[in-house]
């Protein structure tokens, strides 16, 4: 969904689209009250995002007639760390522990059958969880994680799907087909009647709340100045940190899954009057020379801002059939940068890095239950630093410029990592951990920014998308990297650390964009290192 610039010729003046924007308002009631219904869409898909840590998270559980009994453990003169073993080996098989006192008889010598009458669980950290209810547990542990993975991997279809969508037939019905259909499949999931058909709604409410959230964002950053896009793309993430808060007293407080789906879809009735009150982009309108409509929502604007348009405005417009000129974009595709041995390393590049920030992130997101301490308060922590890390992120990248402070930030979460591993779980692997979750953030908000100044014009949308999909691929392999602890607790730790160290130090390797001009063809790329200032650096991402 590329942004182009169109030019009015009035026969004295030209007046591009942002000079339109500047008359009706540059950042006033109108924009603010789109911009709500951008941060509550962001606000939605952090909650739907990660509601399965509560929803699907698992304490300890036993074979249900394997005869163990806590008290009955110690009254029968075992220590606690024995009866915590017991506990923990009756876990997928039931063993018959009556006639056997001596240590030397634990269950590796016991008589042993089948788990067949079901499970006990602990309700002490999780009330109410679907991987109780479905019993996924023991052979079949792994299937909350694919799970998982399988919502993100809605994400993907979504960025495609939609993001092709909105292009095609506009930004507004795709908001509101999004809206409509992840509400209904957000209230569906929560009547899900096994996992299979919970993964394929879960997978239909990823991909529609990505579309929402993207479509709504694009609108949005379409009727701002380029020096307030930078502040619309930082605000919105903070609202998809409250997100976090707001889960755990969820999952603190709610007995029932199922009732927990159902508040985490309240966000809907705040979107309600966005049908009414968000319009389609003026700027798409104009590229399909709809002009009599893109006039009515400028005037709109103009009146909610308190604005009032050049008298002649009206008549420039109707007549912008024959007058507007559409900047003649170079031709180039993918294929030119491939062909390109530079840009085609630049390109393999920002592949591997957009993966690994999505691999790492959602990886410690998800994993915060494995820290050792209390799991609300660890996934309430994980929020936070987000909300800091977002703010350092637009700083760092104007004092310290976008890749010098993407590669430090990147390697400093893999050694983070590294540094988690040698931790028993506590305070302390909580700290690692949160440094990491903090370095990943800030270099992901970035990563964005210096994507979209390396490519050009005609081409900066479709490689920023082509990235957005490699990010997603990162996004769903996660969670089921996060399996690999059955093998070996720290592996997935290892596999993050790793793969962010490496991606930082291909960092080096990209060209610095800061306060340079953006390019406009793949000539202007490869003159990056010697690309001419621009004038225009007054705003944060600057």
């Amino acid at each position: 969904m590329g942004d182009r610039a169109y030019i009015i010729d009035t026969g004295d003046d030209i007046i591009t689209y942002d000079d339109i924007l500047k008359a009706a308002g540059r950042f006033g009631r109108y924009q603010w009250r789109t911009y709500f219904f951008v941060c509550v869409a962001s606000l939605m898909s952090s909650l739907l995002t990660f509601t399965q840590v509560f929803t699907g998270g698992i304490g300890d559980f036993w074979c249900r007639g394997s005869e163990f009994d806590t008290d009955k453990c110690l009254e029968s003169n075992r220590s606690t760390t024995k009866c915590d073993k017991i506990q923990q080996l009756a876990a997928c098989t039931s063993y018959n522990f009556t006639f056997y006192e001596d240590e030397k008889q634990l269950p590796e010598y016991a008589e042993t059958y089948p788990c067949s009458n079901g499970w006990e669980f602990d309700h002490s950290v999780y009330k109410s969880t679907f991987t109780e209810e479905w019993a996924l547990v023991c052979e079949e542990s792994a299937i909350p994680n694919v799970l998982q993975s399988v919502y993100l991997s809605g994400f993907l279809v979504g960025c495609i799907v939609f993001g092709a969508m909105a292009d095609r037939w506009g930004r507004y019905i795709t908001f509101v087909v999004c809206l409509v259909m992840s509400a209904i499949s957000t209230l569906l999931s929560a009547a899900s009647p096994n996992p299979i058909v919970f993964g394929m709604i879960r997978f239909c409410v990823a991909a529609f709340t990505y579309g929402l959230v993207l479509t709504l964002f694009v609108i949005s950053t379409e009727m701002v100045l380029p020096s307030k896009r930078v502040y619309v793309g930082v605000l919105l993430w903070y609202f998809y940190g409250i997100g976090y808060f707001i889960l755990a007293v969820l999952g603190k407080y709610l007995s029932s899954w199922r009732v927990f789906i159902l508040l985490t879809a309240a966000p809907f009735t705040l979107m309600i009057p966005s049908v009414l009150y968000v319009d389609e982009s003026p700027r798409w309108l104009l590229t399909k020379e709809r002009y009599t409509d893109a006039d009515k929502i400028i005037h709109k604007i103009a009146e909610l801002n308190n604005k009032v348009l050049p008298p002649d405005y009206l008549a420039n417009l109707k007549d912008m059939k024959e007058h507007v000129k559409l900047e003649k974009e170079a031709k180039a595709s993918l294929l030119d940068v491939l062909r390109d041995p530079v840009l085609r390393l630049y390109l393999l590049n920002l592949l591997f890095n957009w993966f690994v920030q999505s691999f790492v992130y959602y990886g410690l997101s998800l994993g915060t239950s494995t820290l050792g301490v209390d799991v609300y308060i660890a996934f309430v922590i994980s929020g936070a630093v987000e909300i800091p890390a977002y703010t350092f992120s637009a700083f760092s990248m104007k004092y310290l410029g976008r890749k010098i402070s993407t590669a430090t930030l990147m390697i400093m979460a893999g050694l983070a990592c590294l540094a988690t591993i040698p931790i028993h779980p506590g305070p302390l692997r909580v700290v690692f951990a949160m440094i990491g979750k903090f370095a990943i953030t800030a270099s992901f908000g970035n990563i964005y920014v210096h994507t979209a100044e390396i490519f050009p014009t005609p081409i900066r949308t479709l490689s920023v998308g082509t990235c957005s999909v490699a990010a997603r691929v990162g996004g769903l392999i996660a969670p089921l990297i996060l399996v690999f602890e059955k093998v070996w607790a720290s592996l997935p730790l290892v596999l993050f650390a790793s793969s962010a160290i490496l991606a930082g130090l291909l960092v080096f390797f990209l060209p610095e964009t800061k306060g340079k001009l953006m390019p406009d063809t793949i000539e202007d790329v490869l003159n990056l290192k010697t690309r001419t200032r621009s004038k225009d650096t007054s705003s944060v991402g600057a």
